[in-house]
């Protein structure tokens, strides 16, 4: 009997050789299902040897391997130096690569295994690896297989120059034995990975494989192996004759051995792989059955719950996301960096100590710094010797902080010296700290709508702080005006040395030529604009030439204007209040009694595409129509709004028809009536594209309701892990029906795969879920009380030295 002989297809070699074998592959969560696929065929054809998995991230209880008798080691366990120095430096593509050398050396010189063989992920094995480990068996010290064995020049990517580019052979294999000169390989191959594994192939490099072009000329114990049924893939199949005989595959007449599928996208099968258009949609029968299956799999080994895990190093300590830019911003530093990046580098993006703030008094923080410098366009665009260019390189900064994945962290520090250097109010006029007048709030005063409502709560804000407040009431002319809350604030002049108008950008200009007549010339003049999108539209900008100041409701709508007006953008959270109802039964709205009852209100007005209903329904269908619980459920969802033919409401219905589990209200109810309704239910759900503030959201966790919302725009400020539970999302681009001025603009498209664990997670959790319904709703009491908005005004215009 051979040495490579088998036996039911299992690979004897190891028998005979009594060789310890290690087997292993690199991967972060993510790929956790095609990790399961590899390890499945390794333990069918190599049952004997030991596998492992060096998981590039950290383990997480929500995503996990779930196969027996493979061994977990953490990147971090390795023996790395200065770790986090390592893993900040690089990308996730990068970093699953940079640590091949490392965790072949403890497997070799900690674990003293005799042969080692590294495996991408993303392969599958069809027959035993044989020929690799009778090579390793017969006196090679390393294995590898070159991505072509003869020419290639054709079109199709990679060819000859892009194998020459990326490295002439693939370390999606690499085999190795235990010897000297592959310790002192691996060794080599660690320092070089320490600083230089990156995706720069327009430098020569190209993360870890590029360096093994020098391993022939460095060893001379090197077995290039041009098998050609050894690690197929899309870069050599045009070279190779794949065939299936007798539900067996074949490349060239020999067994397959291994199929690589780099770059498969599982939502395409027509498409072998994402990198090169070589086959796409002209898929030979054979390999379109190779793809099919692998899908199948891959589908079949997902996650339960649908969602993508996080990469553990895509964010700092502080739950800032870290751009690819800011790995380059630190390489840069070089030997600079000594303490852990993740715990401090994104304190020393923000600071404003670097060359450019030399005897300036508008600073820019070293991110900005590290951006300009890096981007000629941006050299070009703004003279950063001059205050003006400064003013627009932080407005442009500002609006493009989305587009460049800049957290809110990173744009906090510049909106301060942005307000200072654009404040209109230069001086005291002395009167005015002399006398208490009171102020005059402008708007929708007895409209019964969100607009209306968000101007009531400013007056009964300043009036929880016991200051003169009056208001004025402005007839648009179009919807219900019976609302009286704040009647007896209100006069039919205004008289007063602060006017604040809320109402939005597109009607200021409106509002103020309509009470012209009625009023008086203030000193100082505020707009309190609701708007919710990332851009804020330029036609509007003209609106605020007379306008001092803007106080918005979110650091989302903060950044949104400040981009735009140079005019100062106050962020001021606004007072959420519920109006006073009676808790009512739930048959009083036909609603289930033992129920677990998820919760929607939106307005078919504030357009059905931001608010995003069909999110809602699907994610309640993916939670709950295959799985049952031991606490049946089902989803309210509370219309209103502007609807005259009613097409969206029968768009809706149609949507849900046969699902008695869904039920939509149409009524017209009075505010009180609404949160009564809210009360009813069990937990509210938002999967908004985009809000500027979330006032539902709020008045739902003032309910001690917990809140699933999709964790983007103004909600941020209110919802996060503690209070509520925020959902993922992907950014996209509207389309140019989908929201006024859409062009240009991105919003969220929330996980419904997320939204719908967090489902499930807040019927089966009760306990955790009332813990953070509590925490959400002293959250709002405390900072979005009426006396906690009054206070702000207050501060702020004593800041400006307006009143006392």
């Amino acid at each position: 009997m051979s040495n490579t002989q088998k036996v039911d297809n299992i690979s004897v070699n190891n028998y005979l050789t009594n060789k310890k074998r290690a087997i292993f592959t690199i991967c972060s969560n993510n790929y956790l299902p095609y990790a399961r696929i590899l390890f499945h065929s390794l333990q069918k054809y190599h049952p004997s040897d030991q596998i492992y998995l060096c998981l590039a991230d950290k383990k997480d209880p929500l995503f996990t391997l779930e196969i027996d008798n493979v061994n977990i080691i953490e990147g971090e366990e390795l023996n790395i130096p200065n770790f986090y120095d390592f893993a900040f430096r690089y990308d996730i593509m990068e970093f699953n690569t940079a640590l091949k050398p490392f965790m072949m050396q403890l497997l070799i010189e900690k674990y003293n295994f005799d042969q080692v063989v590294y495996l991408d992920p993303d392969i599958e094995l069809y027959a035993p690896l044989d020929s690799i480990f009778s090579a390793l068996d017969n006196g090679s010290d390393f294995v590898i297989t070159p991505h072509i064995t003869k020419p290639s020049e054709g079109e199709g990517y990679p060819g000859d120059i892009g194998v020459m580019q990326a490295g002439i052979y693939n370390l999606g294999f690499i085999a190795v034995s235990n010897s000297c000169q592959v310790i002192e390989f691996l060794h080599w191959w660690g320092r070089k990975l320490r600083f230089h594994c990156l995706s720069e192939q327009e430098r020569g490099i190209f993360v870890d494989q590029k360096f093994v072009d020098l391993l022939p000329a460095f060893h001379d114990k090197v077995t290039i192996l041009k098998d050609t049924n050894v690690n197929v893939a899309y870069w050599n199949l045009e070279q190779r004759k794949l065939e299936k005989k007798n539900n067996n595959w074949f490349v060239d007449n020999h067994p397959l051995v291994f199929f690589h599928y780099s770059g498969i996208d599982v939502k395409n099968n027509q498409r072998l792989s994402k990198y090169t258009h070589t086959f796409n949609g002209n898929l030979s029968p054979e390999i379109q059955e190779l793809v099919d299956n692998y899908i199948l799999k891959l589908k079949h080994y997902s996650f339960a719950n649908k969602f993508k895990p996080k990469y553990f190093y895509s964010y700092f300590n502080n739950g800032s996301f870290i751009t690819s830019i800011f790995r380059k911003f630190y390489r840069k530093l070089n030997d600079f960096w000594c303490d852990n990046p993740f715990e401090n580098f994104a304190e020393y993006l923000n600071d404003f100590n670097n060359p450019l703030n030399n005897n300036h008094h508008i600073f820019v923080t070293n991110l900005m710094y590290f951006l300009w410098e890096f981007r000629d366009d941006l050299k070009l665009a703004f003279d950063l010797n001059t205050d003006q260019g400064r003013v627009r390189y932080i407005q442009w900064f500002i609006e493009n902080a989305e587009i460049n994945q800049f957290d809110d962290y990173f744009i906090e520090p510049i909106i301060n010296i942005l307000q200072q250097q654009l404040s209109h109010y230069k001086s005291t006029p002395q009167e005015i700290i002399k006398s208490k007048s009171p102020i005059n709030i402008i708007g929708y005063l007895k409209t019964e709508t969100g607009v209306g409502q968000a101007a009531r709560m400013v007056i009964k804000s300043f009036d929880a702080v016991t200051f003169p407040v009056k208001g004025f009431h402005v007839d648009n002319n179009y919807t219900r005006q019976q609302d009286q809350q704040v009647n007896q604030f209100l006069v039919n002049q205004i008289n007063s040395p602060i006017h604040i108008y809320k109402v939005n950008a597109d009607q200021l200009e409106i509002v103020k030529n309509q009470v012209k007549q009625k009023s008086n010339k203030p000193i100082f003049t505020i707009n309190m604009p609701a708007w919710e999108l990332s851009r804020f539209p330029t036609e509007w900008v003209k609106n605020y030439d007379d306008i001092d100041e803007v106080w918005v409701e979110s650091k989302f709508v903060q950044f949104s204007l400040q981009s735009q007006l140079n005019t100062p953008v106050i962020c001021m959270p606004p007072a959420v209040t519920i109006s006073e109802f009676t808790k009512v039964d739930r048959g009083l709205f036909n609603l289930p009694k033992d129920c677990f009852l998820f919760h929607f209100n939106f307005d078919f007005a504030s357009f059905s595409t931001r608010k995003n209903p069909q999110a809602v329904i699907d994610a309640y269908r993916l939670a709950f129509r295959n799985k049952k619980l031991d606490i049946p459920t089902a989803l309210v969802i509370k219309t209103r709004g502007y609807d005259p033919d009613q097409k969206n409401y029968q768009k809706l219905l149609k949507m849900i028809d046969g699902e008695d589990d869904i039920i939509v209200i149409n009524d017209c109810l009075s505010h009180s009536e609404v949160i009564a309704l809210m009360d009813c239910c069990d937990c509210y759900v938002s999967l908004h594209c985009s809000e500027g503030f979330g006032y539902t959201m709020a008045e739902a966790m003032l309910l001690k309701k917990p809140v699933i919302a999709t964790n983007y725009s103004g909600n941020c400020d209110f919802i996060n892990s503690s209070t509520g539970f925020p959902v993922d999302y992907q950014l996209v681009s509207l389309n140019a029906n989908d929201y006024p001025f859409a062009q240009g603009q991105k919003w969220a498209k929330a996980d419904i795969y997320h939204a719908s664990w967090l489902m499930q997670k807040v019927v089966e959790n009760l306990s955790e879920t009332e813990k953070i319904a509590r925490a959400g709703q002293l959250k709002i009491q405390t900072d979005y009380s009426p006396i906690s908005a009054g206070k702000r005004y207050l501060h702020r215009l004593q800041t400006l030295g307006l009143i006392k």
